[in-house]
């Protein structure tokens, strides 16, 4: 929805190393990336971001054992060329970039991108401490990246409840994410489940998995997280 009408949109091409679409109504072209508008009658919008999960079928399945399946019987193709953090950018992508990823990481490296206020921060999954979720603070937010369940960092929330005191988070013995200050078990979404804070919601702060040079590519600015050994 943008000023109140929902758009459709096509695929229009690559620009600076990801695909972008174009909305039918007006002909603006967008990032598929992050939701803004970068050309076109509407530039300079921004469509709400929504958390999004990219997760693996085992560990969907056991949050959510009723889910169902599209079906893949529908007369197309379904081609797979490359698997998401492959050391591989085909030549319309390379070409298309504005900037050449910084060196900081590989240019596939996965993060977890987040943005708060003016800050933006990638999250390398690779950063992800043995004992405990990343945390950090982005644009003044307290933040963690919490995980499914096999350990996969999936999206950022805010680490701040509404009576103002700000969690801690670390992984027990079984791999489950649990706050120090009370011990509750939190889910992937930032709910918690169990304890205490059972039924609490964290804020989801803008943030999905991608690779380092898309993120870079939109986002020249960002720093990147090294996990300390508290958080910040």
């Amino acid at each position: 929805m943008v000023q109140g009408d929902a758009l459709r949109f096509r695929v229009a091409g690559i620009y600076n190393g990801v695909f972008t679409m174009w909305d039918e109504s007006t002909g603006t072209a967008w990032s598929h990336l992050d939701g803004r508008a970068i050309a076109g009658p509407l530039a300079g919008s921004q469509l709400t971001v929504r958390p999004l999960q990219t997760t693996t079928w085992s560990a969907w399945v056991e949050a959510h054992p009723a889910t169902t399946v599209p079906s893949t019987e529908t007369g197309a193709s379904y081609v797979r060329n490359n698997t998401l953090g492959d050391e591989f950018l085909s030549e319309p992508f390379l070409a298309s970039l504005v900037d050449i990823p910084d060196g900081r990481l590989s240019a596939s490296a996965l993060v977890i991108g987040v943005r708060a206020g003016d800050e933006a921060r990638a999250f390398p999954l690779e950063a992800r401490p043995d004992d405990a979720p990343m945390q950090d603070t982005v644009g003044g937010l307290p933040v963690v990246i919490l995980e499914d369940g096999n350990g996969q960092p999936v999206l950022a929330y805010h680490r701040a409840l509404t009576d103002g005191r700000v969690l801690t988070f670390a992984r027990d013995a079984e791999g489950v994410i649990t706050d120090e200050e009370t011990g509750s078990r939190w889910s992937a979404t930032g709910l918690a489940v169990a304890g205490e804070l059972a039924g609490v919601q964290l804020t989801f702060v803008t943030s999905f998995l991608t690779e380092y040079y898309g993120w870079l590519a939109f986002n020249p600015e960002t720093s990147i997280h090294e996990s300390p050994d508290t958080p910040r």
